[in-house]
C-alpha cells in the first residue's frame, strides 16, 4: 500500500518542474505562432460563431466568456478575472473569485468541458480571486500558490475567527449577565465559545502545495509555466504563462485600462510593480494573448501604455514633490491624468484621487523636504 502511495505522488510530482528564464526564450523561439480570433459570448447568445465548444455554449449568471485560443478561455464576472485550459487530461483554472460565483462559474465551464477541473492556482490572496477556494476543494480541486499567498489567507481566517469569537463571546456574557452574577456569566461565556472554536474549519481554503520562485507544469498539450513576481500587487504574485498557445495570465500585477492596486499593507510596492510589467514585457510578444487580473483582454502594447502612465506620473508626481507642493494641491492638477481619465483609468476600483494619493504617498518618502 505504501509503495502504492509513493507511486502515486510521484506521478503527481511528474506533472510539474522547474522554470527558467531560458525557457521562456526557447520555447518562444520554438513555438508555431497561431492567429486565433478573440470571440465574447453574451448572456444572451445562444451560440458563438467560430466557437468549436460543446453544447453550443451559452454562460450563465453574470458569467461572461473570451476564447483567447481553442483551448483558452477567459471568464468575467464580479471579481478578478479566471484562466481556463481545457484539453485532454482535463481542466486547469487560474483564480476563482467570490465563493457566491462558483455554482455559476462551474456551469459555464462544464459546458466548456466534461473533464473534472484538476488544478487551480491561486494568483494572490485577495478574496476576489480566491473566495471560492473552499468550494474547489471540496470538489477534490488541487490548489497551488505562492508560500505567501497561504501565509496571508492563514492570517485573515484567524483574523475573523478571533472577531467572530469575540463577537459571540459578548452577546454571551449579555445574555447571561442579566441574573447580575457577572463572573459566572463570563465563565459561561468562555466555555461556550471555547466550545465553538473547535468546530471552526480553518484549512479548506488554503492552497495544498505552495512554492517560492518558479513551477512547471505539462498539462493538455501545453508547457505551463508559473512565475513569482516580487512585492508587486502583493507579495504573493504569481504569474501563469502557456508556452505553445503563447498565453499569459498576469493576475492583479496588471490591470488593463485602469489605475494599479497596489496593496502595500500586503507587501505590495510600486517599484515592484514596476518589475512586474517589465517581466511581462520580456516574456510577452506581439503576438500573445494577455490576460489581466482586471479589464479586457490585452497585448504587449497595453502593457507599454500602462507602464508609460506610471511612469509619466511618477515623474510629475515627484517634481511636484520637490517642488514642495502638497498632496491637496496636486489632486487639484486635473490636467495631469486627464488623458488617461478620458479612457476610463479611474472608473475601476482605484479611483483618480486614490492612485495619486497612494502615488504620493510612496514617493514622499524619499523625495519630500523635511
Amino acid at each position: 500500500m505504501r509503495n502504492l502511495f509513493i507511486l502515486g505522488f510521484a506521478l503527481l510530482l511528474g506533472c510539474f518542474t522547474t522554470f527558467s528564464q531560458e525557457d521562456v526564450e526557447t520555447d518562444k523561439k520554438n513555438r508555431k505562432k497561431k492567429e486565433s480570433k478573440d470571440v465574447v459570448v453574451n448572456e444572451d447568445s445562444d451560440s458563438t460563431e467560430g466557437n468549436n465548444t460543446p453544447n453550443n455554449y451559452k454562460p450563465t449568471s453574470g458569467i461572461s466568456i473570451i476564447k483567447v485560443t481553442d483551448s483558452i478561455f477567459m471568464l468575467k464576472g464580479k471579481g478578478g478575472n479566471i484562466g481556463v485550459s481545457i484539453g485532454d487530461d482535463g481542466v486547469f483554472m487560474i483564480d476563482n473569485q467570490f465563493a457566491e460565483a462558483t455554482p455559476a462559474i462551474l456551469q459555464n465551464i462544464s459546458r466548456l468541458s466534461s473533464k473534472p477541473i484538476q488544478f487551480l492556482i491561486n494568483t494572490h490572496h485577495h478574496e476576489d480571486h480566491t473566495g471560492g477556494n473552499k468550494n474547489m476543494n471540496d470538489l477534490g480541486t488541487i490548489i497551488y500558490s505562492h508560500d505567501n499567498v497561504k501565509k496571508r489567507l492563514i492570517e485573515e481566517v484567524e483574523k475573523k475567527a478571533e472577531s467572530d469569537l469575540m463577537t459571540a463571546y459578548e452577546q454571551k456574557i449579555e445574555k447571561l449577565s442579566k441574573d447580575g452574577n457577572n463572573e459566572k456569566a463570563e465563565q459561561k461565556a468562555k466555555e461556550s465559545v471555547e466550545s465553538i472554536d473547535q468546530f471552526i474549519n480553518k484549512d479548506n481554503i488554503y492552497p495544498m502545495i505552495t512554492f517560492s520562485e518558479q513551477l512547471t507544469f505539462y498539462y493538455n498539450g501545453e508547457k505551463i509555466m508559473l512565475f513569482h513576481v516580487e512585492n508587486a500587487h502583493t507579495d504573493g504574485d504569481v504569474m501563469v504563462y502557456f508556452t505553445k498557445s503563447n498565453v499569459l495570465h498576469t493576475g492583479d500585477a496588471f490591470f488593463n485600462g485602469k489605475y494599479p492596486f497596489i496593496d502595500v499593507d500586503n507587501g505590495g510596492s510600486f517599484r515592484g510593480n514596476s518589475s512586474a510589467l517589465s517581466k511581462i514585457l520580456m516574456v510577452a510578444d506581439k503576438d500573445t494573448k494577455i490576460i489581466p487580473g482586471h479589464g479586457d483582454l490585452a497585448t504587449i502594447e497595453d502593457v507599454k501604455y500602462t507602464q508609460s502612465m506610471i511612469s509619466f506620473l511618477t515623474e510629475r508626481i515627484v517634481f511636484h514633490i520637490v517642488s514642495k507642493k502638497t498632496e491637496k494641491e496636486i489632486l487639484q492638477m486635473k490636467d495631469l491624468t486627464k488623458e488617461f481619465d478620458n479612457k476610463g483609468f479611474g472608473d475601476g476600483f482605484i479611483s483618480t484621487e486614490k492612485f495619486i494619493k497612494a502615488l504620493y504617498k510612496d514617493m514622499s518618502k524619499k523625495y519630500r523636504y523635511k
